[in-house]
């Protein structure tokens, strides 16, 4: 063999690897790896055989919350960029954002405090919720009576500001090893707690700190949150001793003064909205998801796939295909099924994408009257899938093999070309949130399966890797009733494909 064959061989080898580096970075850039499934995840040969269940290792508050969060929130990828358009400050860490709950007991913190953090972890931002109450547990080993909340009781004082201590703690080495957001759920109703978390913060490079104030005075507002602690609170152990530890908050409260920091006030669950300071893109971005906020109950949601169409029966991604039989079949059996509801046609909301398959599924219970009101959402049409539009996945396997391969590694990143990701998706369905949040009547949504995966993942705040392996079926109608501290789930199978 001369020299300029050993050449080209061994420059072809190190070309190899050269591409098969760039490539193992590029997969840790956009997060490739281990991935955990949630019981109602699809079953994927290549994935389910691994036998991986998430749903045992989720803490019930939420993932990313308490001792069984996944362990790679609290370790640093060199290849993972920091976040840097948070609040535009800081060198070391860029901008990192303290949010720390203001109010007595029963009046909605850990309502606002959860709903923020699903939200947040839902469009991408690494955040954790940082409960007193739980930890005072976990340090104590039982609920304390309210004499323990007496602000003359100097030795019980003591050991709260050590659990606060504690949890600031905890916060700030989340925030330094790749958290982005931390909440701190408590009551801190003086100026001296507060006090404390904002010198540790200011300690931080380029942290800062927002307060989120929840002030009832209405009694019907303070019945409906009182509900949701008799039964979900941590420290509720009695209506009367509850009472009293109200009282003792209430003899030291000093609402958050202006100069304090960035803040948004919560009059009555949304009632009205105060705002002091507020600074920055991610700040801004949370006091308009408060403000839609709205009780601490909502109105259950009903999500439904479209009726099998066209394309579903030949196997084809994309287009905009009118429904099949058995997908018109599906929609009669959709408007029997709300018929059959008791006093939902009153109220009941109807959200259906503007493509025509949903608009055919969703006309049944429109033309018999069984709604409210309908709205069609140019944001709820299916995900966009490009160049691939109208071919099955054996087609895109053959004529671009190179686009399966990149989506059979990463599906939830993956962009198909002149197309979308379902993180394009989830930042597409942003208003249908917002818009969401402040509903007050039974809404049903009629929309497409990628689409229903992403509302889904936010509902029951599913990690982000989940979503596009999610199992909704179709000719079913999922139920999601929301209470104080969670969502209670129903499926209905109407028909069968």
């Amino acid at each position: 063999m001369d020299r300029e064959t050993v050449l080209i061989a061994t420059a072809g080898v190190m070309g190899v690897c050269l591409i098969f580096l760039m490539r193992r970075r590029r997969q840790d850039t956009l997060g490739g790896g281990h991935v955990m499934f949630h019981p109602r995840l699809e079953s994927k040969l290549d994935m389910s055989s691994r036998g991986e269940v998430a749903g045992s290792l989720l803490h019930p508050e939420g993932p990313n919350i308490g001792a069984q969060s996944e362990r790679h929130w609290f370790s640093k990828d060199p290849h993972y960029p920091e976040r840097t358009d948070l609040l535009h400050t800081g060198h070391a860490q860029g901008g990192k954002l303290v949010i720390v709950m203001v109010g007595v007991p029963g009046r909605g913190k850990t309502y606002i405090a959860r709903k923020v953090a699903r939200y947040l972890r839902w469009i991408n931002y690494r955040t954790r919720v940082f409960s007193l109450a739980r930890m005072r547990q976990e340090q104590f080993g039982q609920k304390q009576s309210a004499d323990w909340y007496d602000p003359n009781n100097a030795d019980a004082h003591s050991l709260r500001m050590e659990v606060l201590r504690r949890a600031v703690d905890d916060m700030m080495r989340f925030l330094n090893r790749g958290g982005e957001v931390a909440i701190l759920d408590g009551t801190n109703v003086t100026k001296d707690r507060r006090e404390l978390i904002r010198k540790a913060v200011a300690q931080q490079d380029g942290f800062s700190v927002m307060f989120i104030e929840s002030v009832c005075d209405d009694p019907e507002v303070i019945q409906e949150t009182l509900s949701g602690v008799e039964n979900y609170s941590p420290d509720f152990i009695a209506s009367d001793d509850f009472a009293r530890r109200v009282d003792f908050y209430t003899s030291v409260y000093q609402s958050v003064d202006d100069d304090e920091g960035m803040l948004i006030r919560v009059h009555n669950q949304g009632q009205r909205i105060c705002v002091a300071g507020l600074q920055g893109f991610l700040p801004s971005k949370l006091l308009a998801f408060v403000s839609n906020l709205h009780g601490t109950v909502s109105p259950p949601v009903y999500m439904t796939r479209h009726g099998e169409s066209m394309f579903n029966v030949e196997h084809r991604i994309g287009g905009d295909s009118p429904l099949s039989d058995a997908g018109r079949q599906y929609s009669g059996a959709l408007s029997d099924f709300f018929e059959k509801l008791p006093n939902v046609s009153d109220t009941l909301c109807v959200w259906s994408s503007t493509m025509r398959r949903a608009r055919q599924t969703a006309n049944p219970v429109v033309a018999r009257k069984l709604c409210k009101r309908y709205v069609e959402w140019r944001a709820l049409r299916e995900i966009e899938v490009g160049v691939c539009d109208g071919l099955t996945y054996q087609d895109v396997k053959q004529e671009f093999p190179s686009e399966y391969a990149a989506r059979e590694e990463n599906k939830l990143r993956y962009r198909y070309p002149r197309g979308e990701s379902y993180l394009d998706l989830i930042s597409r369905l942003e208003p249908v949130i917002i818009e969401f949040e402040r509903q007050a009547e039974p809404l049903l949504i009629v929309a497409h399966q990628a689409v229903l995966r992403c509302l889904y993942a936010y509902f029951l705040d599913l990690p982000e890797e989940e979503v596009p392996y999610l199992s909704i079926p179709l000719h079913t109608v999922i139920k999601l009733e929301n209470r104080a501290f969670g969502w209670r789930e129903q499926r209905f199978t109407l028909a069968s494909t």
